[in-house]
């Protein structure tokens, strides 16, 4: 997927399942963070190191505490600088955990090994195409749908 697909997709997920704009940002900023992070390399490094999802498990478990689940936003300013980082960093690391699954729908990631790529799931579209884009907007429309609390 290119970056902006990475970012709607993401933001869309994060938004109907927690209804929190700053959990859903901070995971759309680390949903296009495994392919930035390489800079100019990046056609020659490719789904390599950044995109091996144990790195991305153990950013999590670091970030880790009840609290993160925390998704009313309540008195999040209130809280202070620390809290606000921590919950921002372990949303930005799941957005580059589903950075790599929503790779896995376009061809092969990384699974055991950080230099071995895997097909995990069926390829639905090749990136940057037509149906990358028809993917996107479909998805975004049923993300709508229901969070509209239509039809599932």
């Amino acid at each position: 997927m290119t970056g902006i697909s990475h970012g709607v997709v993401t933001f869309a997920t994060l938004y109907v399942a927690t209804q929190n704009v700053f959990i859903a940002g901070s995971a759309a900023l680390g949903s296009i963070f495994p392919d930035k992070i390489k800079g100019p390399l990046f056609r020659f490094w490719h789904r390599c190191y950044s995109h091996w999802f144990v790195l991305y498990v153990a950013a999590l478990a670091f970030f880790w505490t009840p609290e993160v689940l925390a998704v009313t936003g309540t008195g999040l300013w209130q809280k202070g600088i620390v809290y606000m980082s921590r919950m921002f960093f372990f949303w930005f690391f799941a957005g580059g955990l589903l950075h790599i699954l929503e790779d896995a729908i376009c061809g092969p990631v990384l699974v055991l090994y950080p230099t071995k790529r895997t097909t995990v799931l069926p390829r639905l579209f090749k990136t940057g195409s037509v149906g990358e884009c028809l993917f996107v907007i479909g998805y975004c429309a049923i993300m709508y749908v229901r969070n509209r609390g239509g039809l599932f």
